[in-house]
């Protein structure tokens, strides 16, 4: 008589489009004959995702990125609700996001699920990201539903998840090759390689690599009162290069291997504000970025699940200056950061319908610099993290406990300072009517941000008595979906209200004219709404039309004290109003898309006086593109106008973005 055994099956969750969803694993009995049974895939939508999940979830996949004219990941970015990107123009211009109005150092960056950091300015730069090895960006604003996740990816008030591509398909032998090149407007070249192999069973790898170029000398207007000149942005080229190698390895059906090598250099000109009389500028920066990271998952026995990981990353800039004013003619700045990470997580289903979590997650930071004053600052970070998900009739319900423990000392402050801090997070989704596409979910969550390593020992500017800023974040929404006719087959629609407290804000004061020192003064209340719509429509066979949009309203008001300037006023460059649309008609010759993105007016201080006055905005674009198979191949060819109106404007005051400009790409796929 055969043994029984329980197979163990791991399921990747496909979505249609694709998007990457975290792995699950299920148990399945063999049959009565011993037969074991193949590794089973399921199809899940993006859309059930994001509606079934207790906190506001946005993804953007790749077919949805293709499908709605995104063009970079600045534009990406912009199609998100509750985004305000600052982006310093051009290719080149730096780009980080505050979501909701918390700032740029409460969004987190994960890429391929581990924890990007900057210890010193606490700002990831996500322009360094190209969308041509991304298959999907998901924002997930509070926690997700997803409990079985290193500590890091809860700790900070928002996360913006960067997936590469899927590796190759495991069980075909056919290796994968995709050869991209783009050209567009203000000489910018941008080649791109992916080649993936597997045996066929067990092993797959994946390698891919870019290199951009651009001049970056777009037209820019400078006005000075009644007088305006008509300019070329200067010392604004880019050359910038990126390798990425991934492994996977599955010694059994149940655990997997991964690895990741990552390189990355960037050498541009900084082309510094722009101000009349005075667009000279002879500055440079060269970053440099290498990391690697090893991952292990796996199931052990039919309730306990098991993950864990390393990484090593070391990062290096240079800034140089040549200008009179300093000693020699030059000023040449170097900083150096190393971070060492450990993080394991371990998963438990005592009963269906219930999962319990527990991670814990260390790293160490350490920065220094060629600077007379360097104060060789060390940082060690604990977290511990308790997590609970419980889903039963149609109710889903999670909670959390994130324990924080982190060290700093410095030559400056040798015996150091350590702070500890308890941060809970809950959430609930409740589908009203069974049987309907309609859910209602609250969260809140309470998380704090420690001090960069900028704003506690930069010369003249940190202070070692700096607190960590406090975030509560309340959400209260609904989502719905909903199949209505053949001619309109899906419609989406979110809407999330939410306030938000920050305490202990971490704010710039003058010491005298020329030296500021950061402190602890602002509190902030910032008030919003959030709403997504997406709706197909088939008009006729082989004919789709495709409407998607979002927008966000956000009051962001220090309310720190009432005789001070800034009292009620709207936050520095956060916009009132802002949202995105596109509008796409895929049909048998060539699809076209028609997309806008913008905001209404904001003020580059929190004083809001009339001459910070940045005007608000509206991009139009439009994308035409197609693909033709071949013979085992496929090529696809794509044409974007980018700002058709050559609308001029800012985001971040005297960085002028690109006027009109024109891209042309073709990929070819094996």
């Amino acid at each position: 008589m055969r043994k029984r055994r329980q197979l163990l099956i791991p399921m990747v969750l496909v979505a249609a489009p694709a998007v990457q969803a975290e792995a699950a694993t299920v148990v399945v009995q063999p049959d009565s004959a011993g037969t074991e049974l193949q590794e089973l895939h399921v199809t899940a939508s993006r859309e059930s995702r994001e509606l079934k999940s207790t906190a506001p979830v946005h993804t953007l996949d790749a077919s949805r990125m293709l499908t709605t004219g995104v063009t970079d990941i600045s534009d990406a970015l912009r199609r998100l609700p509750g985004v305000n990107l600052r982006d310093y123009g051009g290719s080149g211009g730096m780009k980080t996001v505050s979501v909701r109005g918390l700032g740029t150092q409460h969004t987190g960056v994960l890429y391929d699920g581990v924890a990007l950091g900057d210890v010193q300015g606490g700002q990831i730069d996500l322009s360094r990201y190209s969308l041509d090895n991304v298959s999907s960006l998901t924002l997930n604003i509070g926690d997700a539903d997803d409990i079985f996740v290193p500590a890091r990816a809860i700790a900070t008030a928002t996360t913006l998840s960067v997936n590469t591509m899927r590796s190759p398909d495991l069980m075909s032998r056919r290796p994968e090759l995709t050869l991209k090149l783009r050209v567009a407007s203000f000489t910018t070249l941008n080649p791109y390689l992916r080649l993936g192999l597997s045996n066929g069973s067990n092993l797959g790898m994946t390698l891919s690599g870019e290199y951009t170029h651009a001049k970056n000398d777009y037209p820019i207007t400078i006005r000075n009162g009644s007088a305006t000149t008509h300019e070329r942005r200067q010392n604004s080229q880019l050359n910038l290069g990126h390798v990425e190698w991934n492994g996977i390895w599955k010694p059994t059906a149940a655990s997997s291997l991964q690895a990741k090598a990552y390189w990355f250099d960037n050498s541009r000109q900084l082309p510094g504000p722009v101000t009349y009389y005075n667009s000279v500028s002879h500055e440079r920066l060269r970053e440099r970025n290498v990391f690697g990271q090893l991952g292990y998952r796996t199931r052990l026995g039919d309730r306990f699940s098991l993950r864990a990981m390393v990484k090593y990353n070391w990062a290096a800039s240079r800034y140089q200056d040549e200008d009179g004013r300093y000693p020699g003619g030059q000023l040449d700045q170097r900083y150096y950061q190393q971070e060492e990470y450990a993080s394991a997580a371990l998963l438990y289903r005592p009963v269906a319908g219930l999962d319990l979590a527990y991670a814990a997650d260390f790293w160490h930071n350490s920065l220094r610099s060629n600077l007379n004053k360097d104060n060789h600052p060390l940082r060690n970070s604990l977290l511990q993290s308790l997590s609970l998900k419980w889903k039963v009739w149609r109710l889903t319900a999670t909670a959390r406990g994130l324990l924080s423990i982190v060290h700093d000392k410095s030559d400056s402050a040798p015996d150091g300072k350590t702070e500890t801090r308890l941060s809970p997070s809950a959430g609930v989704s409740l589908q009203p009517v069974a049987g309907e596409e309609w859910y209602v979910r609250a969260s809140y969550k309470n998380i704090f941000r420690m001090p960069t390593f900028n704003e506690l020992y930069f010369d003249h500017y940190g202070t070692v008595n700096l607190k960590p800023e406090i975030a509560d974040q309340l959400n209260v929404g609904t989502t719905w979906s909903r199949e209505v006719t053949s001619w309109l087959p899906r419609v989406d629609v979110t809407v999330d209200g939410y306030l938000n407290f920050v305490s202990n804000k971490i704010v710039a004061m003058p010491y005298n004219m020329f030296v500021w020192t950061m402190t602890n003064l602002g509190r902030v209340r910032i008030l919003g709404l959030d709403a997504t719509l997406n709706a197909d429509f088939r008009p006729a066979e082989g004919h789709d039309l495709l409407l998607s949009g979002n927008y966000s309203y956000q009051r962001a008001a220090p309310r720190t004290d009432r005789s001070m300037l800034d009292w009620m006023k709207q936050v520095a460059y956060t916009p009132l109003n802002s949202g995105a649309w596109s509008l796409t008609w895929k049909n048998p010759w060539v699809n076209a898309v028609a997309h806008g993105s913008g905001c209404s007016a904001r003020y580059s201080t929190s004083n809001n006086i009339p001459s910070t006055r940045i005007a608000g905005y509206m991009e139009i674009g439009f994308t035409l593109y197609r693909e033709i198979q071949l013979r085992g191949c496929s090529l696809e060819l794509r044409a974007d106008l980018v700002n058709a109106l050559d609308r001029r404007y800012e985001i971040i005051a005297r960085y002028p973005m690109p006027g009109r400009s024109w891209s042309a790409t073709v990929t070819f796929r094996l």
